[in-house]
C-alpha cells in the first residue's frame, strides 16, 4: 500500500474520531442540561402547622408518618410544657422542623413595640434550646408579617428579627382552617385553588385543639400534593420568605 493511501486513512480515521468525539459532546451536553432542568423544575411543597402542640398534634404526626410526609411546626411558647415534651420530641424524632411562633401570641402584646417583640422569639428560643435541645432560627410572626397590628412598623419588626439571626416564613396559601366553621372541603379548595401557581408553596394549617377537621382534610391534601408532582420538604434550609 502506498504511502498516499496510508495517509489518507489516517485522515479518515482521525476524521472518524472527532466526528465521534463530538457527538459524544454533544450527548454529554443535553444529559448535563436536562439533569439541571429537572433539578430546577423540582417542585418542593413545604406544609407548616402553627400554633401547636395540641390535642391533634398526636393524630397529625400519625398521618404525617403514614404518608411518610414532612412537615415544619411553628409552635407556641405557652404550650412547650412537660405536658406536650413526647409531642415535641416526637417531632424531633420523625425528622419534622420546628419553628418559633412567639410565647404570648397576642398581638396586642407581642406588636406593642419592636423590642418586646423581639425580646418574646428571644426567650421561645432560649427555652427551646435550653430544656429541649432545639436550636432553631425560624420563626412565623403570629398574624404573619402584614399583621396590622405593627401600626405601619412593619419593616422595623422585620429588620430587628433579621439583625438577630431570625429567618421568616410568611405561606403562600391557607386552609384558612382556624377560624369560622371550615369544612374538608373548604379547606381543600382554599389550599388547591392557587397552590399550581407556585414552585415551592408554603401551605399554612393549624395545629390547634378545635383543628378537628383539619386532620380528617389532610390524607386527601397530602395525595392530591402528591398527584401534582410535588415532593415535601422542611423549612429549616430554605430561602427566606417574607411578603414584599
Amino acid at each position: 500500500m502506498s504511502k498516499r493511501k496510508y495517509q489518507y486513512i489516517e485522515i479518515l480515521l482521525v476524521g472518524i474520531l472527532l466526528a465521534l468525539c463530538i457527538l459524544l459532546y454533544k450527548k454529554y451536553e443535553q444529559i448535563v442540561l436536562l439533569t439541571s432542568k429537572q433539578v430546577t423544575e423540582q417542585k418542593i411543597c413545604y406544609l407548616t402547622f402553627d400554633d401547636g402542640p395540641s390535642s391533634n398534634s398526636e393524630e397529625i404526626l400519625d398521618i404525617l408518618k403514614k404518608y411518610d410526609v414532612k412537615a415544619t411546626f411553628f409552635l407556641i411558647g405557652s404550650e412547650i410544657r412537660e405536658e406536650n415534651r413526647t409531642i415535641i420530641e416526637r417531632i424531633v424524632e420523625e425528622g419534622h422542623g420546628i419553628g418559633l411562633h412567639s410565647n404570648v401570641h397576642r398581638f396586642d402584646k407581642l406588636y406593642s413595640g419592636v423590642n418586646v417583640c423581639v425580646q418574646d422569639f428571644e426567650e421561645q428560643c432560649l427555652l427551646l434550646k435550653e430544656d429541649y435541645g432545639i436550636d432553631t432560627r425560624i420563626f412565623r410572626f403570629p398574624g404573619g408579617s402584614a399583621c396590622s397590628y405593627m401600626n405601619g412598623q412593619r419593616q422595623s419588626y422585620i429588620d430587628a428579627m433579621r439583625e438577630k439571626g431570625f429567618v421568616g416564613f410568611d405561606w403562600h396559601v391557607s386552609g384558612e382552617d382556624s377560624y369560622g366553621n371550615p369544612t374538608v372541603w373548604s379547606i381543600g379548595k382554599n389550599i388547591f385553588d392557587n397552590l399550581e401557581d407556585y414552585q415551592n408553596p408554603i401551605i399554612l394549617l393549624h395545629d390547634i385543639n378545635t383543628a378537628d377537621v383539619t386532620v380528617e382534610a389532610l390524607p386527601g391534601i397530602l395525595e392530591q400534593i402528591r398527584k401534582m408532582g410535588y415532593e415535601f420538604g422542611t423549612l429549616e434550609n430554605a430561602e427566606e420568605y417574607i411578603y414584599r
